[in-house]
């Protein structure tokens, strides 16, 4: 059960890494930039986008709200769960 939990934990860091990246990239921001607007270090920023750091709550909501200026509801919004297997459960 734990190693499951692990992996559910790793694809769903993944798919917030890969999302914040994928907007970053598409607002024309560098890392830079988007750490600066944020109050986040750069090297915090180059960590979470190399998936070699886990990202606190705190610091999504700043990238979230202050580096990309957008509602939170909107950023997890675009199918950002789809295509997810729902686990049958077991009896």
């Amino acid at each position: 059960m734990k190693s499951d939990l692990k992996d559910v934990e790793i694809k769903y860091l993944g798919k917030l890494i890969d999302r914040i990246v994928s907007i970053r990239k598409e607002r024309g921001m560098s890392q830079e930039k988007l750490a600066v607007e944020s109050e986040i270090a750069r090297s915090l920023m180059r960590g979470y986008e190399r998936k070699e750091r886990n990202i606190s709550f705190a610091n999504l909501v700043r990238i979230i709200k202050f580096g990309f200026d957008m509602p939170i509801e909107e950023f997890f919004s675009e199918g950002f769960d789809s295509g997810t297997e729902k686990k049958k459960k077991k009896k």
